[in-house]
């Protein structure tokens, strides 16, 4: 290298003689990180790669990067890297800030990230209340007379989801007959989708890889942008949760159907880079660790993703199929999604105090709108109200939410939009009732009793399911705001996650399910 003079007038860099080659610049937040800046500069990342491995009760997620250049790699790590990374090499604490809140600069080329994975499968851990289970069985003998019709994917997507809830919640109540209802309905109404038979029918594209409809691909405006590749994992998340279920009481039809099954599962989580027809994990940002829902629309402030709570459903329902078909490969790449995904959630969308993420100003909120690449919303995309905000990081109520909203998180959280119960609609107080449940579930079965209308994705059974599945040591506001209960749950927590984070586990090769291509 040779001395190269440059000047600078806030707008451009510029050089009064040519130059070839590269060269390194670092923003400089304390005089400090000067000697630190200067130690690395000779080496920077040209590629970088994502690979992962799963046991039992753990993941092992290892970002490796190629370099060019002498010396030992500096980046940055966001805050929930640094919850899990095994034995980082921190050489800058506190220096660098983003959206997302405190980088931490580590060396090395590799990274390692120890990640629990869940451990829900179909039914939450605790059983029905046994006093429930008579009101919960009569309502679930009306709800079975739902249908999933609507010719459009989102919506259809939300009422086949609904009934295949059912069909759970009618297995857990023992109601063979009732199961058997719900799958001859779900493999009816599923069968024209999958066939290409219905109104808006599935379409592969061509140009992008993916798979949209006819409709969404004449006007990318339709279906909420599908046909613009937004939103894909919400709308066929709640195609494949449905068929998980139908698979979990009928293997045979599904396997029937295997081929645009597979398209659906390749389109949102497929490992393979050298799939000639979806790209690799279309949604997720592994960096991140959370899913981005907009597509090929251009927005000032980049990438965004509005409701979570879908994107978990998701990869939750990718999960339950790779369970149902007694595919492990299928099933781990589910559980290292819906892991990473709850994670990133939990520390960029949920806001409880102490929050280190956001200023205090915004975090007073507790829950994220839409976080983008460059700023976050308290809004969503269909209107301010705080319902809005906090049930579409809730909505669908599944097992799984009971990992994705924790009660120490909802003691905070409630009472922010608890204030507009009375002045919000049915469907959407129903979401925000069931949020009520995991911190006061007698409450919430006076409450829930009295709503005469469910969202589309939602039922009167499926309500009233959730509250009777609550801990019995559901607190009430009034003994949350003052006891030291809580102070001893989170102690409690933090001694088994330490405690977990401890064993022992074993990495396990992950390929792909035969009709996909293995994990590279």
């Amino acid at each position: 290298s040779k001395p190269i003079r440059l000047s600078w007038n806030n707008q451009m860099i510029e050089a009064f003689e040519p130059f070839t080659g590269r060269i390194s610049i670092a923003l400089l937040a304390n005089l400090r990180d000067e000697p630190v800046l200067d130690a690395h500069r000779h080496v920077y990342p040209i590629s970088g790669s994502f690979h992962y491995s799963v046991n039992q009760n753990f993941a092992s997620l290892k970002f490796s990067y190629e370099t060019d250049g002498n010396g030992e790699l500096l980046m940055l790590a966001l805050p929930h890297h640094m919850d899990i990374l095994r034995d980082p090499a921190v050489v800058l604490a506190d220096s660098y800030y983003c959206i997302k809140g405190l980088l931490t600069g580590i060396i090395g080329k590799h990274w390692e990230m120890i990640e629990p994975i869940p451990q829900i499968s179909w039914h939450s851990p605790k059983p029905i209340d046994s006093d429930k289970l008579e009101i919960i069985r009569d309502q679930l003998y009306i709800d079975v007379d739902k249908e999933a019709n609507d010719q459009f994917t989102y919506q259809f997507g939300k009422q086949i989801g609904a009934l295949a809830r059912l069909a759970l919640i009618a297995e857990e109540l023992g109601e063979r007959d009732i199961i058997q209802k719900i799958i001859t309905k779900l493999e009816s109404s599923l069968t024209p989708w999958l066939e290409g038979n219905n109104h808006d029918a599935l379409r592969y594209d061509t140009t992008w890889g993916g798979l949209c409809t006819n409709l969404s691909m004449d006007n990318i405006h339709l279906d909420f942008g599908l046909g613009y590749y937004n939103d894909h994992h919400y709308h066929w998340g709640y195609f494949i949760y449905a068929i998980a279920v139908l698979a979990k009481f009928n293997q045979g039809w599904v396997r029937d159907h295997i081929q645009p099954v597979m398209d659906l599962v390749r389109d949102i989580a497929n490992p393979s880079s050298v799939d000639p027809f979806y790209p690799k994990f279309r949604n997720k940002d592994w960096y991140h660790g959370h899913s981005w829902s907009s597509g090929l629309f251009v927005f000032a402030d980049s990438k965004n993703q509005e409701s979570t709570s879908e994107a978990v459903n998701a990869y939750y329902g990718v999960y339950l199929l790779g369970l149902a078909l007694n595919d492990r490969n299928m099933m781990q790449a589910g559980q290292v999604l819906l892991a990473t995904e709850i994670r990133s959630t939990q520390k960029y969308w949920h806001m409880p105090s102490p929050n280190d993420i956001y200023d205090p100003i915004f975090a007073q909120n507790k829950m994220v709108g839409i976080l983008w690449e460059t700023k976050v919303d308290y809004a969503t995309w269909f209107g301010a109200n705080t319902e809005y905000i906090h049930g579409i990081q809730m909505l669908p109520f599944t097992p799984i939410t009971e990992i994705l909203l924790p009660a120490y998180f909802v003691e905070q959280e409630y009472p922010v939009v608890a204030k507009r119960l009375n002045e919000m609609e049915e469907a959407w107080k129903g979401f925000i009732l069931m949020d009520l449940a995991i911190i006061d579930k007698d409450l919430a079965w006076i409450l829930v009793q009295n709503l005469e209308s469910f969202d589309d994705g939602n039922t009167a059974t499926n309500t009233f399911w959730w509250v009777a599945t609550r801990p019995d040591d559901s607190k009430s506001l009034t003994t949350v705001a003052t006891s030291k209960k809580f102070d001893l749950a989170a102690c409690v927590v933090f001694a088994v996650i330490l405690a977990a984070a401890l064993m022992v586990y074993a990495i396990v090769k992950v390929n792909w399910y035969e009709r996909c291509l293995v994990v590279d």
